[in-house]
């Protein structure tokens, strides 16, 4: 099977989990109806994935050695942690609307968090195997594919599970059977579409000799005397994300706590906000072949939106706002990866998104941690705000960063 598609493929499978667990259904289902007070609620969803953030962290950069290490290790690891995904995904099934599952649900999204963190390192890894002529492209269309397949199940599951007063299946929605039962539905997407690349795919890795340790081999990378160029992006990065976190595990709370939104209207605001991410995707993959401008320009523009949406009691500005800063925060990332896959030859991208992840992870603890102490001392506004000073870190760093961009044939300076 094509390599490109099977790398977009996954990205149609995985998304479900950033998307629909952790933006838009479960974390709402969870503060509305699962704990007894919304804002205690909010705080420890945050704080979860804190915990989980650290975890990622700590043992990222040794899986990605070990996994280059040996012949196709990444791919084992990928298929391997997938599939625990999957699982606990499913285990969100049996939380009901009791504050007796309370914690239940916090353990539940710990293990799903974190084997979805890990497999999703993995799967950046292979960028370079599935498309090396064009990352920027390659990256831009895996990105936009997992938008579209976000749009796909959001539509299947609004027009037969959610919305309907009598459902495909006639589960009791008075006790949010419907709501349970869709993450069923979304572990056997996400299976059914990483089947391509998890077992059809041929993918052949060598293994790599390290001849450090791994905190060495993470020091020569980011440190030589002082902050190399590749650790003035990845230190910037660091920022950028945590701000990010903040945004995507609270968006959908924000807008059901603060704005007033209905459940059903978050699930058509992330339809809606998929398409758009789906088009920012493609549109800058094609048109801008410069990652560190695209980053440039999409955080940016981003930035300005949070504060809007801060500072906004008007739900179909808020509406309005969300969509227009997806369409940006897809590109962004997109390009992320696409800098990061050209630092490292081919036999090191397990290790080197180990330390993307990293960058990414070792303090993310601290914006949702933060946030959820302002959302709790002062405002769930406050805390959501908060983003935009990290964003803005990122921002000011990545300005410094030496990148010189022909047609992805990219050499970042360390």
């Amino acid at each position: 099977m094509n390599k490109l598609l099977s790398f977009s493929l996954y990205d149609v499978g995985n998304s479900v989990f950033p998307m629909i667990v952790i933006a838009a259904l479960t974390s709402s289902y969870f503060v509305n109806n699962v704990v007894d007070d919304p804002q205690y609620g909010t705080a420890l969803w945050q704080f979860t994935i804190g915990i989980t953030g650290i975890i990622v962290a700590i043992i990222m950069p040794y899986l990605g050695k070990i996994a280059d290490s040996k012949e196709n290790g990444k791919v084992f690891f990928l298929r391997l942690f997938s599939i625990f995904c999957i699982i606990a995904i499913v285990c969100f099934f049996l939380i009901k609307p009791s504050s007796s599952y309370t914690y239940y649900a916090l353990l539940v999204l710990f293990i799903s968090g974190i084997t979805y963190e890990i497999s999703n390192s993995f799967y950046n890894a292979t960028l370079k195997d599935c498309y090396p002529n064009n990352l920027t492209l390659g990256s831009g269309v895996g990105f936009g594919s997992g938008f579209i397949g976000g749009v796909i199940i959001f539509f299947l599951l609004l027009q037969f599970l959610i919305l309907p007063e009598k459902n495909i299946f006639n589960l009791n929605k008075e006790n949010f059977d419907h709501i349970r039962f869709v993450h069923i539905v979304l572990a056997f997407w996400f299976l059914l579409f990483a089947l391509p690349l998890l077992f059809l795919s041929n993918i052949n890795n060598f293994a790599e000799k390290f001849t450090q340790k791994t905190f060495l081999e993470i020091k020569s990378l980011i440190w030589k005397d002082k902050l190399t160029n590749t650790g003035r992006f990845l230190l910037a990065r660091l920022f950028y994300i945590d701000g990010l976190v903040i945004i995507t595990t609270t968006i959908g709370i924000f807008g059901t706590s603060v704005m007033g939104l209905t459940l059903q209207q978050i699930l058509v605001l992330g339809l809606q906000a998929n398409i758009s991410g789906a088009i920012g995707c493609y549109l800058f993959g094609y048109l801008i072949k410069n990652d560190k401008l695209t980053i440039i320009l999409t955080l940016t523009v981003v930035i300005f939106l949070i504060l809007l949406i801060s500072i906004n009691t008007n739900q179909s500005m808020f509406i309005l706002y969300v969509i227009i800063a997806t369409f940006f925060t897809g590109p962004l990332q997109s390009s992320s990866r696409v800098v990061m896959a050209n630092l490292t030859d081919n036999n090191r991208q397990g290790f080197s998104f180990g330390i993307f992840t990293l960058s990414g992870k070792i303090t993310a603890f601290l914006g949702p941690i933060l946030a959820s102490a302002l959302t709790f001392l002062i405002s769930q506004r406050v805390g959501f705000g908060f983003s935009i000073v990290l964003l803005s870190l990122g921002l000011f760093l990545m300005i410094g960063v030496s990148y010189n961009n022909n047609n992805n044939n990219v050499k970042l300076k360390t």
